[in-house]
């Protein structure tokens, strides 16, 4: 637990410093622990120069349409959801 712990915390602040809001953290896999980030400029980047990938698409039924993207940082998996896409 301690391992993902600092996982997090060294993923963490290299996304604070590369302009991404965190969200949550979600520890349930502590070998590879989850950072949910606020959807913005630099997630769309990412993807159009193949850092980034969507991997769910989907229709909520309160929202519409929405994908999650994700990318790796630090052996922690980045996920951002897109809503009304």
């Amino acid at each position: 637990m301690m391992a993902g712990a600092l996982k997090v915390a060294s993923a963490i602040e290299a996304l604070t410093q590369n302009n991404f809001t965190v969200v949550s953290v979600e520890l349930n896999t502590p070998t590879r622990p989850t950072i949910n980030i606020q959807t913005c400029g630099n997630c769309r980047r990412m993807i159009e120069n193949g850092e980034a990938v969507y991997f769910s698409f989907g229709r909520d039924t309160y929202f519409g349409p929405y994908r999650q993207g994700q990318f790796e940082l630090g052996g922690c998996r980045i996920v951002w959801t897109e809503m009304g896409n």
